[in-house]
């Protein structure tokens, strides 16, 4: 405490810098009785926070919540904290809201007590990447496992794949007690384990030693064996090291990035095909061929791009087409996926080429395009985008086609894919203002999916955001995807930007859209991808 600091100034200013990341603050016993409570309470709940004390927290949340707060406590109680987790509060709307929780020891006479940080989610997240009791989502188990990777400390990366577990609900009493349990399985008794949900059954661990992968199988298949309705469920698990070896660091990030792109899309047996039972050395030494295979098709645009439309949601009148790469297989086998195409180009230092190949081929169909011009969105990734060399390389050739944009109803739009975290902010900004200059517009892709799309747009001048097609349609039955469409369009607006709803199928979708004050729309109801008008 600095010197003549009195100690209820010093308590006024950790509870502002709390207040700084929540809305209540709460302190409980270890039976969870309220003993502090201060914070929003009464425009949150309805009372003021005094009224809480000596009752059970469990008061503050929505009656269905009981089990993941018991869960919370027994896991604050034997790690010490948790990171935030998504529950409810008891106001009547169960109004979503993230609790942190921190055990504080017996200390000063005072017992041991838990410390609760309650804030409101304004924007509800995606049910893929719920947090679930003691289960990082995937966005953030990657970005712990990369840096892992980073530090050149080693450490061992284990993913466990279980079959037959039924689809993930909407974070459910039953269904985060199974979590709970599951998360104990995968991490009991190995210390500084983190634990994700990268997706249905599909889990990872990552440590800074060596993990006994077989140990985890068993401990999950005795888990799900003793849950109702999970006792048919398979368990397979691999681990690889995390070591960089003779790899830069840049190379083995990407490594790591792939393998977990290609278990979530094929699990284990995805990993493996990749080479990650070498390690990410193998992953790698896997990639070299198929690399040399895709520079060569990248080369010669042994791909072909399909345009679908984009439409003004008042009138259905096409705005503009977005050009979606279609790859075609390769020497060493089929491509499974676009995703897979692009991921492994990011993979493997590819991302610029593939980027510049598919700018040139738009480019080539808008010069053919003399009696039909269009504007076309073409998708480019964060690794290409903080590439100083490509930026230059890029407003050079947008001032070259000057005179091709220039035409009645021709134009070009960037997309601007979080792929990769640009870490040039200022350089990127720079760059996007030319672009605009040119008239070329600018618009961040899958608004709502990783965690830098905010962070963008406040940064970068933006002409769009596109929100990511499971919020819209989500919207239709879920409160917290509608709401988090409504804050998009807020968000935006202010920003100065329009609004894309992607993936619009049904016509309720569409009215939604149009009533949260969507402009544009893309989908299957406007128009499959296919041919730019007038070409075959």
């Amino acid at each position: 405490m600095p010197p003549g600091e009195p100690t209820g100034g010093m308590a006024d200013r950790f509870i502002a810098f709390a207040f700084a990341a929540a809305d209540l603050l709460v302190e409980t016993d270890m039976d969870g009785i309220v003993s502090f409570a201060t914070g929003a309470f009464r425009s949150r709940l309805g009372a003021e926070g005094a009224s809480f004390v000596g009752r059970p927290a469990a008061h503050l949340f929505h009656a269905e919540d009981g089990v993941a707060l018991e869960s919370a406590f027994a896991e604050a109680r034997e790690r010490g904290r948790i990171p935030p987790m998504l529950m409810r509060l008891a106001n009547g709307m169960a109004t979503p809201a993230t609790m942190g929780v921190m055990m504080m020891p017996p200390q000063g006479g005072r017992m041991a007590r838990m410390c609760l940080a309650i804030g409101l989610v304004a924007t509800a997240p995606r049910a893929a990447e719920q947090r679930l009791p003691g289960l990082q989502t995937a966005a953030s188990f990657g970005r712990i496992a990369e840096q892992v990777v980073r530090t050149g400390e080693g450490g061992t990366m284990s993913l466990v794949e279980v079959k037959g577990l039924p689809q993930p609900g909407r974070g459910t009493e039953n269904e985060r007690a199974l979590h709970s349990k599951i998360d104990m399985a995968l991490t009991q008794g190995a210390p500084g384990v983190t634990a994700g949900m990268l997706g249905n059954g599909r889990y990872g661990l990552v440590s800074p030693t060596e993990i006994d992968i077989n140990a985890v199988i068993g401990r999950l298949e005795a888990t799900l064996q003793e849950q109702a309705g999970h006792a048919d469920t398979t368990v397979e698990g691999s681990s690889f090291g995390l070591g960089r070896g003779n790899l830069t660091t840049a190379q083995a990030a990407r490594a790591l990035r792939y393998a977990l792109g290609r278990f979530v899309e094929a699990g284990t047996s995805g990993t493996a095909e990749a080479g990650g039972t070498q390690g990410l050395a193998g992953i790698i030494a896997n990639a070299e061929s198929r690399a040399r295979s895709m520079r060569e098709s990248i080369a010669a645009r042994r791909f072909r791009m399909a345009y679908q439309p984009v439409v003004r949601l008042s009138d259905r009148a096409t705005h503009h087409y977005e050009a979606l790469l279609r790859p075609a297989s390769t020497e060493n086998g089929p491509v499974q996926s676009t995703q897979d195409f692009v991921t492994f180009a990011e993979a493997v230092g590819l991302s610029e080429e593939l980027d510049w190949a598919v700018l040139e081929t738009v480019i080539d169909a808008l010069s053919r395009s003399t009696g039909s011009a269009a504007t076309i969105a073409v998708n480019m990734s964060g690794l290409s985008i903080q590439n100083p060399e490509f930026r230059k390389k890029l407003l050079s050739r947008m001032r070259e086609i000057r005179p091709l944009l220039a035409r009645p109803k021709a134009g070009m739009l960037i997309e601007l894919t979080e792929t990769a975290k640009i870490e040039d902010m200022d350089g990127a900004a720079h760059t996007i203002d030319a672009l605009r200059a040119q008239g070329v517009g600018v618009c961040l892709d899958d608004f709502g999916v990783g965690s830098a799309a905010l962070r963008y747009l406040r940064k970068f001048k933006v002409d769009f955001v596109k929100i990511d097609g499971i919020y819209v349609q989500g919207a239709v039955t879920n409160p917290q995807d509608r709401t988090f469409v409504t804050s998009i369009v807020d968000i935006a607006t202010q920003a100065g930007a329009k609004v894309v709803a992607e993936k619009i199928e049904t016509e309720e979708q569409a009215a939604i859209m149009r009533a949260e004050g969507v402009q544009f729309g893309q989908g299957w109801l406007y128009g499959r991808p296919g041919h730019l008008p007038g070409q075959l």
